[in-house]
């Protein structure tokens, strides 16, 4: 990055470049600004904008919060999260226990392999089989494909009784 364009950009995008800088090996405060081409005080004084602060410990800057203010907003986000699993907590005890008990559904990465070939195959089966599969997989697995589900059928299927 030249000089002009780091001197113009705003700090927080400055703070972003310094501290990818800071984290090479070797890097300091005073080997960016001679990378940057910047005297090393300018430098040192333009990072200070926007309360920006230099953690010597961290090798990095970090943002000063003057106002006490600002950090409740922190908690105040934690709470909404607090809000969430207090309202959702009996669907998440379902989904650990169904985790615990590996009870949960879960797609084989070679089913999403790139490089396979699609094949579209049609099946005939009962309509009331068929409506209860669609169902199930709607209510227990809204979020994976029916398509995936059948794959993973088929696939578990075929490791279970091929004769390898």
């Amino acid at each position: 990055m030249n000089k002009d364009k780091f001197l113009t950009t705003n700090s927080k995008n400055r703070v972003a470049i310094v501290n990818e800088l800071l984290k090479r090996e070797g890097f300091d405060l005073q080997r960016v600004a001679d990378a940057l081409e910047i005297n090393y005080s300018t430098f040192t004084k333009l990072m200070q904008e926007d309360d920006y602060v230099y953690i010597k410990r961290e090798n990095q800057y970090y943002k000063f919060v003057r106002d006490e203010g600002q950090i409740s907003t922190i908690s105040n986000q934690s709470n909404s999260e607090m809000d969430y699993i207090k309202k959702n907590f009996p669907l998440l005890k379902s989904i650990i226990e169904r985790y615990k008990h590996n009870d949960d559904f879960i797609i084989d990465k070679r089913i999403f392999r790139s490089t396979s070939k699609i094949s579209s195959k049609n099946f005939r089966m009962p309509d009331d089989l068929y409506q209860n599969f669609v169902a199930t997989c709607e209510n227990e697995f809204p979020h994976l494909k029916i398509q995936d589900i059948i794959a993973q059928l088929l696939l578990d299927f075929t490791d279970k009784y091929s004769n390898k």
